[in-house]
């Protein structure tokens, strides 16, 4: 027997979550054929992991890199970090299905991503090909779910009544959708469409979902002080239907209102379904800090008429002065004046102001930093809902608490960037290239918040299990070859609060589908990815 690949050597971290052990991992084609100790068998490539631990590619189960690949199909700082499959669509927020009224909104806010090219697409299967079919494919696996808020705008409902006749549209968008392999569906209801929407549309859809065995993923409707609430709302919709479900970063925002047990009751309600039989999980995020859309502060009243009008009625002083004093959601201590917190991510307008906090802006522009807020959403014209900050949103003791608990997933909830291009200017936080080490850096090896063998458990196994991504997750023969080597000594070294300078070391070897992408710290150019329908 010959191989392509054997990782040799190495301390091996199953994604099980038992402990660590020698083995060396033999590969053939797109498959882990054999992983025991002194594999001496002839092989193509072999990798010396002496000293190194071996795991299963990262699986990141709240991504939002669908925005970002197809200026960036090669994943640069995702894939550098071990993450070989990451799980799109979420929050409601997809760029299909979309139709000719809406596809020049999705065409420019893709634009802030590295897309160059038109969002001649129309349907979610379209994308899906445009994306794994056409231009070159991607480095990493994408699993998909379908937002509910492009399902919403591609069928023209605006505010919380909908039309039988738009109802039957979104049902048959969503259907179309789940039929070209997306995993389920999304929401996001704090802001935008999906912010409008009434729990008995949402419960018609799980109807749909269940008929096809989709899951539902949510950024519930609240996490302050209607967090029990939103909580209450998420289970009304996936319960009845007996969906498998992902309540999407739960946690809840420093110093805006929520009761001080209240992320406490959220879980143990979490835990009282799970053990009812309901498959429900949930996510959280590595960092404090956390990205956010701008709309979201803005009332339904502004909104009502869309982007470009709310933008322009932002031209009116006596409008502004209005919508001051009605911002007290989604971000609510920005309603308290903790603009301290805030920093502007993605502007296409004035992107001069990306990465600088807004007292900065405020100080370099002579104006107050609500006027400088409103002045960057009136600037954007139509393409206000691309614009996107990110918060310090949760307090270092909360992050922890909600990483080390067994019923969380760990995701990162950002994109994949890189540090050239329209990318790079939006995304200079280290959450989107240290996001994943992150949790093994300072979670893991400096801070001890949970074990190695844990943490790769939830980073892997744990995802692939709950979202159905067969044969991922695990390394044992038989397996899809989805490989990272991790350098552990170098990975505690790291400050990975601080922006890298270049990309996340620490990972030097990382195989998907059995193809070496990242060789020595350094991408091949290589893309292995695949799509990932869910397995029912």
């Amino acid at each position: 027997m010959s191989l392509d690949i054997v990782v040799a050597g190495g301390t091996v971290v199953d994604g099980t979550g038992a402990g660590p052990y020698r083995a060396d991992i033999g590969i053939s084609g797109d498959r882990v054929v054999a992983v025991r100790p002194g594999l001496a068998v002839p092989a193509g490539l072999v990798i010396d992991a002496t000293g190194l631990v071996v795991t299963p590619g990262l699986i990141d189960p709240h991504s939002h890199s669908d925005w970002s690949v197809l200026g960036n199909r090669d994943a640069q700082s995702t894939i550098r970090q071990g993450v070989t499959t990451e799980i799109v669509g979420n929050c409601g927020v997809t760029y299909a299905p979309v139709t000719d009224a809406t596809a020049p909104a999705a065409r420019a806010a893709l634009a802030a991503f590295g897309h160059d090219g038109e969002a001649d697409w129309r349907s979610f299967g379209e994308l899906v090909d445009r994306v794994h079919r056409e231009g070159g494919g991607t480095a990493q696996n994408l699993a998909w779910f379908v937002g509910h808020t492009a399902l919403r705008e591609a069928a023209g409902a605006s505010g919380p009544d909908v039309t039988g006749e738009q109802l039957r549209t979104m049902r048959r968008l969503l259907a179309d959708a789940l039929d070209s392999g997306a995993l389920g569906m999304s929401t996001g209801l704090e802001y935008g469409a999906g912010r409008e929407s009434r729990t008995a549309e949402l419960s018609d859809l799980a109807a749909v979902l269940a008929g096809r065995g989709g899951m539902y993923a949510s950024h519930v409707r609240n996490r302050d002080a209607g967090l029990a609430a939103a909580i209450e709302e998420f289970f009304r919709v996936a319960r009845p239907h007996g969906l498998a479900a992902q309540l999407s970063h739960l946690n809840v925002r420093h110093n805006t209102g929520a009761p001080p047990d209240g992320w406490q009751r959220a879980v143990e309600r979490l835990q009282a379904e799970r053990d009812a039989g309901l498959d429900v999980l949930a996510d959280m995020t590595p960092y404090p800090d956390g990205i956010g859309l701008a709309a979201g502060l803005l009332p339904g009243w502004l909104l009502a008429d869309g982007a470009a009008a709310a933008a322009q009625r932002l031209g009116d002083p006596g409008v502004r002065r209005r919508v001051r004093a009605d911002s007290d959601r989604y971000w609510r201590f920005v309603h308290r004046g903790e603009w301290d917190r805030v920093l502007l991510a993605t502007s296409p307008a004035t992107p001069e102001w990306e990465g600088l906090s807004f007292p900065e802006i405020a100080r370099r522009r002579g104006r107050d930093e609500w006027d400088c807020f409103l002045d960057v959403l009136e600037a954007a014209g139509p393409d206000l809902p691309a614009v996107q900050l990110v918060g310090r949103l949760f307090t270092e003791e909360h992050v922890a608490e909600a990483v080390a608990h067994p019923l969380f997933c760990l995701g990162v909830d950002g994109f994949s960037s890189r540090t050239d291009g329209p990318l790079a200017a939006r995304t200079r936080h280290p959450l989107f290239f240290s996001g994943h080490t992150h949790y093994l850096a300072h979670h893991v090896l400096q801070r001890g918040t949970l074990g190695l063998a844990e943490a790769v458990h939830k980073m892997t196994a744990m995802v692939a299990d709950h979202f159905g991504i067969d044969g991922r997750g695990r390394l044992t023969a038989g397996a899809w070859a989805d490989v990272a080597v991790l350098d552990t000594a170098t990975l505690a070294r790291q400050e990975t609060f601080r922006l890298p300078d270049g990309y996340a070391a620490g990972v030097p070897y990382v195989i998907v589908n059995g193809a070496l992408v990242v060789d020595r710290g350094e991408h091949r150019g290589v893309r292995a990815g695949r799509f990932l329908p869910r397995s029912t």
